[in-house]
């Protein structure tokens, strides 16, 4: 029979949500240490479908915790949007940074170790049920009993499964492949990043991306599709045929690389992002609807979620009713209701047309990459 164990916070998930919640209420007060338990499924590193972008706004929160990544990176100068022909160009040192999940995750991770914060690898929750006064989490190794539980647990949340919680209206899907490249391609030599709305006409409300990438020190370029599905009356679009055709147009065989693929989160105003005792937080409470952005995102919602936390205890009320409302003032967070707005915007229209003149106002994409460049934002 598992022991019973009695905890303050329990944190499913060690990305970079969970591992930002846990980090922030350290950086709080030192006091934490021994409140705060981690779980997680997976052994660090583990393997994330993930571009691996991280933007200003996602290092200025590690630079508030004292942090600044200095694993393996390629760093984009230089960013082009493109649409039929049509193409648009902004560079910055840096626009964004291009990681590895497996190593950033498992970096962060360590960070929160050597703060003296518990984290309990390879070990999958199997039940969450809520009781009058605790949350009671049951893992492969023990039974919880958590004042406060934050699901951070990704997109295909078990969190979320257990609790029954109806969140699929809000999934965008993503494929993603690697490529090897010659170490002086222009994307490396320049650090070149594609966004590519060229198929938007074909249905896909996303874009092709073009990621310049380091997997043990050589050259691949991260290559995929993402569809957001914020129209969610609009056909499916097909993606490894989307997916396919773009590779075709640069001289690449899709059939010549193994895809890898899953749904996503993206955010919905309207979805709930708390309950009493219980915290969603990164891909779990939802990403960016526009670029299906991630790290930056999840590192915010860490963020939000501690400074939640704290405030709950202080109260002696976990009823987290201010907690959506924390998301939509947090300086990076704050903008995804606008995303939102935007997309349905950008990947609204049917007809040619409609498309050349939703383009027209790319000043829109432009700005929301300006955004990125002075901190609030950017990518899977």
């Amino acid at each position: 029979m598992p022991q019973t164990e009695n905890v303050d916070v329990l944190i499913v998930g060690s990305g970079p949500a969970g591992m930002s919640t846990a980090l922030h209420l350290m950086d709080a007060d030192r006091n934490w240490n021994g409140r705060v338990v981690i779980v997680d499924k997976a052994i660090h590193p583990r393997d994330k479908l993930c571009g691996g972008g991280i933007t200003n706004g996602g290092d200025n929160i590690l630079e508030g915790l004292g942090f600044r990544y200095d694993g393996p990176q390629v760093v984009v100068q230089e960013l082009e949007l493109i649409y039929r022909g049509h193409s648009h160009v902004m560079n910055a040192d840096p626009v964004f940074r291009v990681v590895r999940r497996n190593e950033f995750d498992h970096w962060l991770a360590r960070r929160g170790q050597s703060h003296g914060l518990t984290l309990r690898q390879g070990e999958a929750v199997t039940s969450v049920v809520p009781k009058r006064d605790h949350i009671e989490v049951v893992t492969e190794r023990a039974v919880f009993h958590a004042k406060v539980v934050v699901a951070a647990d990704g997109s295909n949340s078990t969190v979320l499964k257990e609790l029954k919680w109806n969140r699929t209206a809000g999934q965008a899907r993503l494929l993603e492949i690697l490529t090897s490249e010659a170490p002086d391609d222009r994307a490396f030599r320049d650090g070149v990043a594609v966004f590519d709305f060229s198929q938007a006409g074909s249905g896909l409300q996303g874009y092709y991306w073009e990621f310049p990438s380091l997997i043990d020190g050589q050259a691949f370029l991260n290559r995929g599709v993402f569809d957001s599905r914020v129209q969610t009356k609009r056909s499916r679009a097909a993606l490894k045929q989307v997916l396919s055709e773009s590779l075709t147009n640069r001289g690449r065989v899709l059939a010549d690389f193994p895809i890898k693929g899953h749904p996503i989160r993206r955010f919905r105003s309207d979805s709930p992002v708390s309950a009493p005792r219980i915290l969603l937080a990164g891909d779990s409470a939802g990403v960016d609807p526009l670029l299906g952005e991630g790290i930056s995102y999840a590192l915010g919602y860490g963020q939000v979620a501690a400074e939640a936390i704290v405030d709950a205890f202080a109260r002696n009320d976990l009823s987290f009713v201010s907690y959506a409302d924390r998301i939509q003032a947090h300086p990076l967070l704050s903008g995804l209701k606008t995303r939102v707005a935007i997309a349905k915007l950008i990947y609204w229209p049917k007809l040619i047309w409609q498309q050349e003149l939703a383009w027209r106002f790319s000043s829109m994409i432009l700005g929301g990459f300006q955004r990125y460049r002075q901190g609030f934002g950017t990518r899977p």
